[in-house]
């Protein structure tokens, strides 16, 4: 329960004083659970708990009423923006033009605005001014919570694995655990694009990944895949939320050098996952030997189906 408090606790420093001490006044049992820190500009203050949304007032209770709740000031948006980029925007023009960064203990911190538009054809995002929300998403490590998925679908050797769930039902933080007891047993990759998995600082995971664990940090999945099965030799390659086309040329890549994979998708069922452009290619080119239904809600972190594909 510890590593789950210093989550929040990072998550609050990002916040000024007086949004901080709402987050931090909410009843340990609550503040323990929260998902989510939701602000936006003019508007009142939330939080996320197993997918619901509540307003959170002055005093820390939480509540379903947005007029009791502390409203977000221009200055809250801006000082947690600038504390979340570590008051070095030039740095991270990258984060910036994909609209999020994680941040000094794992967690997540989402923002939107309006877009600065290329000048070019393809009017890429450049910049974002006008900040009018921000979300941060607490990153939960939990230890152990895979165990028994683990024990089932490894219990006669590695096998290929597909985790589907909907947003907040728990995908990462399975799969974060999922890479700590496969790297015991087998050399893994992780391909961390978001450096969501293994919070890892000056080169150091500050998540635990596993004692036979490289790290692909920063890297888009597709070079970190090619790398990973060129340079490692991993028998276990884990990535999170696959989607994209180049996604399925980099995972056809590593299936085919004999490398197993297990990675997350969104969705709400297996079907659901079935009609997925990509992961239905990857499905049908044998790359997964079995799919993963996830629970959400209060049961977000459980699974609620095994599959063989």
């Amino acid at each position: 329960m510890q590593k789950e408090k210093n989550k929040l606790n990072f998550a609050a420093d990002l916040l000024t004083p007086r949004v901080s001490a709402a987050v931090m006044s909410i009843p340990e049992i609550e503040r323990q659970r929260i998902n989510e820190i939701r602000l936006r500009l003019s508007k009142p203050l939330s939080c996320t708990i197993f997918s619901k949304e509540y307003f959170v007032t002055p005093t820390g209770r939480l509540t379903n009423s947005p007029q009791d709740g502390i409203i977000i000031s221009q200055e809250d948006i801006a000082v947690t923006y600038d504390k979340a980029f570590e008051s070095s925007l030039h740095s991270y023009q990258k984060e910036i033009r994909q609209g999020y960064i994680t941040t000094e203990g794992g967690n997540r911190v989402g923002f939107c605005g309006t877009a600065v538009l290329s000048n070019d054809r393809q009017s890429r995002v450049e910049n974002v001014k006008h900040i009018s929300s921000i979300n941060i998403r607490i990153a939960r490590e939990v230890i152990g919570c895979a165990e028994s998925l683990y024990k089932r679908a490894f219990a006669d050797g590695a096998v290929s694995l597909l985790i589907g769930g909907s947003p907040s039902s728990g995908k990462t933080t399975i799969l974060r655990d999922l890479c700590r007891l496969c790297s015991r047993d087998y050399r893994v990759s992780l391909i961390d694009e978001r450096n969501e998995l293994s919070n890892s600082k000056n080169g150091i995971p500050c998540n635990d990944v596993g004692s036979k664990c490289d790290v692909f940090c920063g890297y888009t999945k597709y070079d970190a895949i090619m790398t990973a099965v060129k340079v490692m030799t991993p028998q276990i390659l884990i990535c999170d939320e696959i989607g994209s086309e180049d996604d399925l040329r980099a995972l056809r890549y590593a299936i085919n050098s004999g490398v197993k994979l297990i990675a997350t998708a969104h969705c709400s069922s297996l079907d659901d996952l079935k009609k997925r452009p990509v992961v239905s290619k990857l499905i049908k080119n044998g790359c997964f030997d079995m799919a993963v239904i996830l629970n959400n809600g209060a049961a977000s972190g459980t699974v609620k189906s095994i599959s063989k594909l």
